[in-house]
This record gives structure tokens, sequence and C-alpha cells, in this order.
């Protein structure tokens, strides 16, 4: 059955493009001055919203609060519960699930805590400086250098190691713009009063997805809900995460988001994919320190993403 995990990145980093795997240093110099690229361009820059889309303006306002809110924060912390479809070579399609624990402090802290639905269970920290992965069922974990902020880190996993990361643009703080770049339409389908706290149900479309979500009604409409369909994919599958227990500027202090190695935890090589522009590109010297780069555990299919490059991709 589909659906396996293997080891390359954890749950943060739920699944790959499929690509040849070489180690970091093989990045291509296309890959390399992404980072260099406009902010309109950071992520993709195969997406583009289109001119004319229908935009229902009270839906567009509840976005924009939304993403207002988590853009100008100093931090957050959330757990999100989600499960995702892995279509089979029948056609069906089986849930998987997971469970993270996220904990972004600006500029450059964030922890993420997951715990799959076979019980495998993640750790992904970031201090400024470093990249930590860490597998607890193995107890081994790899290690990337990159300096900056979690912007960077976000860009970095996305563009330079063509990675997905399940609901990335909610970590950034050019989340209103990344919105209003993608999104092609969006209209607003009802007030839910099932959901935890009354929720603004809405729905719209970006580039290959269709997306829902469920904004709370009240001042600051964070995501209680989101439902993506990658409809260009076989199968249409759909990636779904509830959200709770949202805390805005949370007190954490720095050392509670650091990673220290429990007893008898060993440290790895980081294996990573990345794509290849051009089968005789050289390689050049990346940013991963030979013989530094992990090979931890994802799913393998990017419907598993759940990538909110999605918020909407």
């Amino acid at each position: 059955m589909k659906g396996a995990r293997w080891l390359v990145w954890p749950a943060l980093l739920l699944s790959l493009m499929a690509e040849p795997a070489v180690s970091a240093d093989q990045q291509s110099p296309e890959q390399q001055s992404s980072e260099q690229q406009p902010a309109d361009q950071q992520f993709s820059d195969e997406e583009q919203s289109g001119d004319d889309a229908p935009m229902d303006s009270e839906a567009l306002d509840a976005l924009h609060l939304m993403a207002e809110t988590l853009a100008q924060a100093q931090g957050f912390s959330v757990t999100i519960r989600a499960g995702f479809d892995v279509v089979q070579d029948n056609g069906q399609k089986i849930t998987f699930g997971e469970r993270r624990k996220v904990t972004l402090i600006r500029p450059d802290r964030l922890r993420i805590d997951a715990e799959e639905s076979d019980g495998k269970r993640s750790l992904v920290t970031y201090d400024g400086k470093v990249i930590t992965v860490f597998n607890a069922n193995d107890n081994v974990y790899g290690q990337v250098e990159k300096i900056g902020s979690v912007d960077d880190v976000v860009r970095y996993v996305v563009q330079d190691l063509d990675i997905r990361l399940p609901l990335a643009l909610l970590l950034v703080s050019t989340l209103p713009a990344e919105l209003d770049q993608r999104l092609e339409s969006i209209d607003f389908v009802e007030r839910d009063v099932l959901t935890e706290v009354p929720s603004d149900h809405l729905a719209g479309r970006s580039a290959g997805v269709d997306f829902e979500v469920w904004l709370d009604s009240g001042g600051t409409h964070l995501p209680q809900r989101v439902a993506i369909t990658y409809r260009d994919e076989e199968g249409a599958p759909q990636y779904r995460a509830e959200f709770s227990e949202w805390k805005l500027n949370p007190e954490v202090l720095p050392v509670d988001l650091a990673f220290n190695p429990p007893a008898g935890a060993e440290r790895i090589p980081f294996l990573v994919r990345v794509r290849q522009h051009a089968a005789d590109q050289p390689a050049t010297a990346g940013e991963t320190p030979a013989g530094e780069a992990p090979a931890i555990d994802a799913p393998a299919t990017s419907a598993q993403s759940g990538s909110m490059e999605g918020l909407p991709k």
C-alpha cells in the first residue's frame, strides 16, 4: 500500500518532489540565486493571480484580516491536526494523519513537534543559525547551517531545496502579499456555527489548487480549519487540517525552543532532494557542509505536503 514513510526530512517537510536525490552542495546556480529574487517571486514563479478574477469583498476582507494578524504578530503557537490522501494504484484514497505543535518567535526562532498516525515522532528547530531535524523513534538528528530569519528558512526549504513545507505561508511575515499574488478567486460560503467557535467559511482557488478555510469570526479571524484539493494531481487528493490552542505573542524563552540531544542521540548525514535544472549542470558548493545532510523521515507523495504554499498555492 502506498504511503509508507522513507528517510529524508520528517513531518515538517512532509513530501518531496519526484527528483533525483543529491546532497545540498549540488545545488545549481539558479537555486543558489533564488534568495535574491524580488519579493513577489520568493516562492514560485509559476503562481500568478488573474487580474480579473472574481473576488467577494467580504471574504477577501476576512482573509486579509487573518493574514495581517499572523504577519504582524511577534510570534504565535498553534496545534494542527491534519489528514492527507494518498492515491493508490487502483484509484482508492487512503488517509494518513499527523499532529503538529508549532511555535514561532520572530525573527528567527521556530520549533515544530510532530507525531504521525503510525506513531513516528519528530522535531524540527531553528535558532537563527542552524536547522535541526530530529527523529525520535531512531534517536538520530541532522543539522544544516542557515543564518537568517524564519522567512529566510521557509524560502530556503521551499525554493532552494525544492521541498514542500506544510502550511508554509502561515509562517512568513509576507503572508498578505503572498496571498494577494496567488489568489485567483475567493467567495464567502456561510457563517458556520458548528465549528469550535463561529467561523466564516470561505472557498477559493489558485493555480492547481482549490481550498476552503474556516476563520474565527471574532476579532482575529485566525484559521480554525482548512481543506486543500490538488485538482491537477491524479485522483485530486486532499489535505485537511484543524487548528486549536492558538496563542498570539506567547511568552516563550529561546531555551524552550532549543534542541537538546537526548542521551544516546546520534548525529547523522543529512540527505536532501533538490531539483536539477539541467542534466549537464556542474555541481557547485552549497550551504550544507559535506557529510552533514541527514536522512530522516517523510511520506512520499506531493499531496501529503498539505502545502499551504497552498493557502492558496
